[in-house]
């Protein structure tokens, strides 16, 4: 890797590492917001008196027909999250390796 090549990566790779970020970011709060949705409606449907089963799967069970869509979301964010988080970090790493050549190179 010439000299050029390292400082232009240093150039680019911050910005690439920044819009990663923003977009991790972004999905976690799309996350928490799949979440408090699931949460809100498990809320409506035991007001309601929608669940009225003795223990926890039976519970589950009648919760599943209003519930089913919103833990499919919850999902979805949640490998959203997965696949942004490998792209931000993947970023993160390559700065930091850049800027170990960038400083193996002034020692040389």
């Amino acid at each position: 890797m010439k000299r050029s090549d390292v400082i232009l990566e240093l150039q680019l790779v911050p910005e690439l590492l920044k819009q990663a970020e923003a977009i991790y970011t972004d999905a976690i709060s799309e996350l928490n917001w799949a979440k408090h949705a699931l949460l809100s409606k498990e809320c409506e449907v035991i007001g309601e008196g929608m669940v009225t089963g003795k223990n926890e799967l039976q519970r589950q069970a009648e919760m599943w027909p209003h519930t089913k869509e919103l833990q499919a979301q919850v999902l979805r964010k949640e490998e959203l999250v997965e696949h942004t988080k490998v792209e931000f970090h993947f970023y993160k790493r390559k700065l930091e390796n850049l800027q170990i050549i960038a400083k193996l190179m002034t020692i040389l």
